[in-house]
C-alpha cells in the first residue's frame, strides 16, 4: 500500500507527480488500454458463435448463454484478488502473471468439445483477463494528477470499450470462414504476442515501489529491453552517490494484503447506491450483449460476419463517449477547484453529471429492445445502441 509520503508527493502540487519522459508515459497509458481491450473482446468475439456452439456441442441455448455468464461473474470477482496482489507486488508482474493464465485458457479452449471444459475454461480465462481493467486504472492513477486523471482515464478506458465493438466482427469472420475453435487460436496468438511486449517494455508504475518514477526497477519489475524511464534514472543518487533502487517487497503476508477491502466499500451507503447505479446499466448492456446476436439470426436472419457488424456502434459509442467524458470531467474538477479551492468535494464533483447521463441511457436502451422486439428496421436500433454507448 501507499505509504503517507507518498499521498504526501500525491497532493502536493510543487512535486513532480511522475519523471517518465512523456513518451515512456504515452507507451505505459497505450500498455494499459490494450491490457484492458483484451477482456471485452475476449467475452465479445464468442458472442457471433453461439448459436454454432450450441449446434456443434449439442446443447441447448440456455448451456450455452450459462458460459457466458460465469464468464461474466468471473470477470467481475478476479480483479478483487488481483487488485490487491497489484497494490503490494506491483502492477508489472501480476499484469504477466494474469496474461499467463488468459494464454493457459485459450490455449486449453482452442482444443476443448465438451461442455464443462468449456464452462471451466472460460470461467479461468476470466480470471486472467478481467484484472488488467482494475491494475490499468491503477496505472492511471500512479502516472496522471488528478488535474489530468479524468482525460487519460478516457485514453485507457478507449482500449476497454473497443473490445465489444471489434470482438464480435473479429469472432464472427473467424467462426463464418472457419469454426468457432479458430476463435480461441486468435486469442491464443494475440495474447501471446502481448505477453512478450509486456515482458519486454512494460515499465513498474506502482508508486510504493519506484515512487514517482525515480527508482529504478530491479528484477521482474524491470523490462526486458534496457531503455531510459526518465531523464532523472542516470542523475538522480543518493548520499552514498549510488543510483537510487526500488526496495524490493519482502515478507509478503495474504493476511495483510486487504482482499476484503474491495468488498467493505458495499457497506458505504453511498457507494453501495452508486456502484448499484452503474451495476444494472452494465447488467441491462451485458444481457442485450449476450442476445443480441440470437436476436438478429432469429428476428433478421442475419448470418455471423453480419451480427458482428452490428456490434459496431457499440464500441464506436463506447470509444468516443469515453473521451469526451473524460475531458468533461476533467473541465468540471478545475471549475470546482477554482471555485471550492481545498474544500472541493471529490465524488461529488466526479459524479455530478451521473444521474443525468444514467437516465439517458435507461430510456435509450427501453427504445433499442423495443425496435428489435418490433423488427423494426435494422438502421434504428444500430443508432439508438450507438447514442447509448456514447451516453
Amino acid at each position: 500500500m501507499q505509504t503517507k509520503e507518498l499521498h504526501a508527493l500525491q497532493d502536493d502540487p510543487s512535486q513532480v507527480y511522475t519523471v517518465f519522459r512523456p513518451s515512456v508515459k504515452a507507451l505505459t497509458i497505450a500498455m494499459a488500454a490494450i491490457a484492458g481491450f483484451m477482456s471485452p473482446f475476449g467475452s465479445n468475439i464468442y458472442m457471433p458463435a453461439l448459436p454454432q456452439i450450441t449446434e456443434k456441442l449439442n446443447i441447448t441455448q440456455g448451456q450455452t448463454l450459462l458460459s457466458v455468464t460465469m464468464y461474466m461473474i468471473f470477470q467481475g470477482v478476479a480483479p478483487s484478488f488481483w487488485a490487491p496482489l497489484s497494490d503490494t507486488l506491483g502492477r508489472r508482474p501480476i499484469i504477466i502473471s494474469t496474461f499467463l493464465i488468459f494464454l493457459a485458457a485459450n490455449l486449453g479452449l482452442s482444443f476443448v468439445n465438451v461442455y464443462w471444459g468449456l464452462l471451466t475454461l472460460r470461467m479461468l480465462q476470466a480470471c486472467g483477463a478481467a484484472s488488467a481493467i482494475a491494475i490499468g486504472a491503477g496505472v492511471v492513477s500512479d502516472v496522471a494528477p488528478r488535474t489530468q486523471r479524468g482525460r487519460f482515464m478516457s485514453y485507457f478506458q478507449v482500449g476497454a470499450l473497443i473490445g465489444p465493438c471489434a470482438g464480435p466482427i473479429v469472432g464472427g469472420l473467424l467462426a463464418k470462414r472457419w469454426e468457432w475453435h479458430s476463435v480461441f487460436f486468435f486469442l491464443s496468438a494475440v495474447n501471446g504476442i502481448l505477453l512478450v511486449c509486456f515482458c519486454a517494455i512494460l515499465p513498474e508504475t506502482l508508486r510504493a515501489l519506484v515512487g514517482n518514477g525515480s527508482k529504478r526497477p530491479v528484477g521482474i519489475w524491470k523490462p526486458w529491453i534496457n531503455f531510459s524511464l526518465s531523464a532523472q534514472h542516470d542523475d538522480i543518487e543518493n548520499h552514498h552517490g549510488k543510483a537510487m533502487t526500488m526496495e524490493i517487497p519482502s515478507h509478503v503476508s495474504l493476511g495483510h494484503m486487504g482482499f476484503h477491502k474491495p468488498w467493505l466499500m458495499f457497506l458505504e451507503p453511498d457507494i453501495a447506491l452508486l456502484i448499484l447505479s452503474y451495476s444494472l446499466s452494465f447488467m441491462t448492456y451485458s444481457v442485450s450483449s449476450a442476445t443480441l446476436s440470437e436476436t438478429l439470426a432469429s428476428n433478421y436472419d442475419y448470418n455471423m460476419i453480419i451480427i458482428g457488424l452490428c456490434y459496431l456502434p457499440l464500441g464506436v459509442g463506447f470509444a468516443t463517449g469515453s473521451l469526451m467524458a473524460g475531458r468533461l470531467v476533467d473541465w468540471e474538477y478545475r471549475r470546482s477547484k477554482e471555485k471550492h479551492g481545498d474544500q472541493l468535494n471529490l465524488f461529488t464533483t466526479r459524479l455530478k453529471y451521473a444521474p443525468f447521463f444514467n437516465s439517458l441511457f435507461c430510456g435509450g436502451y427501453i427504445a433499442v429492445e423495443w425496435c428489435l422486439d418490433k423488427k423494426v428496421h435494422i438502421a434504428a436500433p444500430m443508432v439508438l445502441f450507438f447514442f447509448c454507448m456514447y451516453i
